[in-house]
């Protein structure tokens, strides 16, 4: 969560726009955090962010192998 926290107290550029490099690198930090909460029911909400995170980094590498 330290890590998260890192990158959430950042203050946002003048233009209002995050880096998506690190703002995925600080939301995979997310997901087990579910684990902590010890209740199966947050099971698929787990699952969805980081499924979320796993596309947008796989898409992020294409975009960036291109550029």
């Amino acid at each position: 969560m330290a890590l998260l926290a890192e990158h959430l107290l950042k203050p946002l550029p003048a233009d209002k726009q995050i880096e998506t490099g690190p703002f995925l690198e600080a939301v995979s930090h997310l997901p087990p955090f579910f684990d902590c909460l010890g209740s199966p029911v947050f099971t698929p909400i787990k699952a969805d962010i980081s499924g979320n995170i796993t596309m947008r980094t796989r898409r992020l590498s294409r975009v960036e192998g291109i550029a």
